[in-house]
């Protein structure tokens, strides 16, 4: 149940950055309503998580992932871009994060 909440953490705390970078400083006020909602649901779901994970495992991967999934999908919904030195220090994030698991 642990894993479930942190992946509700992850989803809202990405859409809740997603959001923000839509809001356009605050200025779009729907936007900037969803991405504070998301993330007070993503603090609800890691404190949810963390009664049954530890905290160190737990923040890693909430942070990592995000990180991963922000930047993505910065990438396909901003048309932002990332270099061949971005694209390898993300991939040392998923190194990371497999790492983490590998009992």
């Amino acid at each position: 149940m642990g894993y479930l909440f942190l992946l509700l953490t992850i989803i809202t705390e990405t859409a809740a950055v997603l959001f923000m970078k839509s809001s356009d400083g605050f200025h779009q006020k729907t936007y900037s309503v969803i991405a504070v909602v998301a993330y007070m649901l993503s603090f609800v779901f890691l404190t949810l998580a963390l009664k049954r994970m530890p905290v160190g495992t737990a923040n890693a991967i909430w942070a990592g992932t995000s990180t991963l999934l922000v930047a993505i999908l910065g990438v396909y919904i901003f048309k932002e871009s990332l270099n061949a030195r971005q694209m390898f220090f993300l991939a040392l994030i998923v190194i990371g994060l497999v790492g983490l698991q590998w009992d």
